[in-house]
């Protein structure tokens, strides 16, 4: 064995040993949060920015014809993982043999997975009846391989809770990937500014990801070593394609029966209200799953972590979409101006389907860090057919609107059962898990209701304000009648002091 051999065995190892995370586990897992948490409100002003920008240089149509490919290329696109990601950041013991392994399946994915997209392209183009399509979905075949290059170096970043790391990377390309849209956009490439945005984020992060973390593998592939990662990741995978399908097909009935501009102004109401909801979800969810992984064995501490968890999500979580509900059309206008005004209505709808939607996806993190793979697909199955069979209904129904509704219809009827199926026989009560969200969805509640009476009230006596102003202010009612309501139970005072003292020790370090 020469020097180099030994050199990279002896920086790979680094990457495998998780035994000196469980000392101080909550204090690496708060300040990651936070840290995380810092990283994504940023990205937040910066996707924000982007998108009052670009909404204003692009239209409808441009959103569209991009949401029409995503669509259909997202559904393949879940398959170049296998689910192996998470399976290499929820295994307790790894070795440089197996995540190799792991990684050339990963490779070889997503190089099958390019391949087929290219070749759907024709039949996409065609079953949409748009040719536009064809180059956009050949130039996205592209995109998927370059990404499914640095899956594992992401995953081991994450397993070994390098969260300063993994938000200044984000920061930096996807700062960099806005401003090159940007001056796409304002050179007047329409669509393509979309196009090219996703592929060079692909590449810088891909690069960013190699650098970062310094793993590599080794050029061998044993199949025996990756059977247990692809029995695990194949209940995830099985989960995520039947989820994709479900959500997607929303795009594709719209985009296929009513139109290419229709879908621009629901994908772009959608996407404007899931970037809040991402930018607080994804942190946290990022510091959870490593976090719960390495505490499945000690169910006590695995409680106690993840209804800490839950109730800082909810917290901010739920009043944040009452807010966008309430002002829907008001920031729809401020944010993207009048061209988008019809997507106020359907931004609405779709904020009142999405009130639950945080909080009730915590539960698949029970199942995925715990192992039960099986019932996380089962799950996906039944959220799959009954939101496909709503959005079928819906738009022959109603539209647009019919969709948004439907999405709506079918969380609220599944939220219960569905709950109390996956956390049977688990670590977390369903119960428990309803008492906990309780009070800041109640109070969620009265702060809309409380911003809605400042609307007639300021309508009834005839007081105009600037728009910015008029939704700032909302905000401020809204907040006040939420934070009040929220230290005046005990209960709820005690979580929010922990919040403020968790915040406070983390200034301190």
């Amino acid at each position: 064995m020469n020097q180099n051999t030994v050199l990279q065995g002896t920086r790979n190892d680094k990457w495998f040993d998780t035994l000196h995370l469980k000392d101080g586990l909550k204090d690496r897992s708060i300040r990651g949060g936070v840290s995380t948490m810092a990283g994504q409100i940023i990205l937040f002003l910066m996707s924000t920015a982007q998108t009052v920008i670009l909404a204003r240089l692009l239209l409808p149509e441009d959103y569209g014809l991009v949401a029409m490919v995503s669509s259909v290329t997202g559904f393949i696109i879940i398959f170049k993982d296998l689910g192996l990601s998470s399976a290499i950041i929820q295994r307790e013991e790894l070795t440089q043999s197996e995540v190799s392994s792991v990684f050339w399946v990963n490779v070889f994915i997503s190089f099958l997975i390019a391949l087929v997209v290219a070749v759907l392209a024709p039949a996409i183009a065609s079953f949409y009846h748009e040719q536009r399509l064809l180059n956009i979905t050949l130039v996205a075949a592209l995109t998927i391989f370059i990404a499914g290059l640095s899956l594992q170096h992401n995953a081991l970043l994450k397993r070994q809770m390098y969260f300063n790391s993994l938000a200044l990377l984000q920061l930096v390309t996807v700062g960099l990937n806005l401003l090159i849209g940007v001056l796409l956009a304002w050179l007047g490439f329409g669509y393509w500014a979309l196009v090219m945005q996703g592929l060079i984020l692909a590449a810088l992060q891909t690069i960013a990801l190699w650098i970062l973390c310094d793993w590599r593998p080794d050029l061998t592939f044993k199949k025996s070593e990756t059977g247990s990662f692809l029995k695990f990741g194949a209940g995830i995978t099985g989960f995520d394609v039947v989820n994709h399908f479900s959500r997607n097909m929303d795009n594709v009935f719209i985009g296929r029966f009513v139109g290419s501009v229709a879908l621009g102004l629901y994908s772009k109401a959608y996407q404007l209200l899931m970037l809040p909801i991402t930018q607080l979800r994804n942190p946290l969810n990022s510091v959870a799953i490593p976090a719960l992984s390495s505490l499945q064995n000690d169910k006590e501490k695995y409680r106690s972590f993840y209804f800490r968890y839950l109730f800082i999500l909810a917290f901010f979580s739920m009043p944040m979409i009452v807010y966008l509900g309430v002002f829907s059309n008001e920031l729809i206008l401020l944010i993207l101006g009048e061209q988008w005004a019809e997507a106020g209505p359907i931004f609405q709808v779709l904020a009142i389907s999405a009130f639950i939607q945080p909080v009730a996806s915590t539960p698949s993190l029970v199942l995925i860090t715990t192992g039960s793979v099986k019932k996380y697909f089962i799950i996906g199955v039944i959220n799959a057919f009954f939101m496909v069979a709503g959005f079928a209904i819906g738009v022959f129904l109603d539209g647009v609107r019919g969709v948004a509704i439907a999405q709506g219809i079918v969380g609220y009827t599944l939220f219960v059962p569905v709950l109390y199926y996956i956390l049977n026989q688990s670590p977390i009560s369903a119960t428990a898990f309803l008492k906990e969200i309780t009070l800041p969805a109640a109070f969620s509640v009265a702060s809309g209701i409380s911003m809605a009476v400042y609307g007639i009230l300021l309508q009834r006596y005839n007081i105009a304000l600037p728009l910015v102003w008029y939704c700032i202010c909302g905000f401020i009612v809204g907040a006040f009648v939420y934070l009040t309501l929220m230290i005046t139970f005990s209960s709820t005072r005690r979580k929010v002091a922990a919040i403020v003292e968790m915040a406070q020790s983390i200034k301190k370090k």
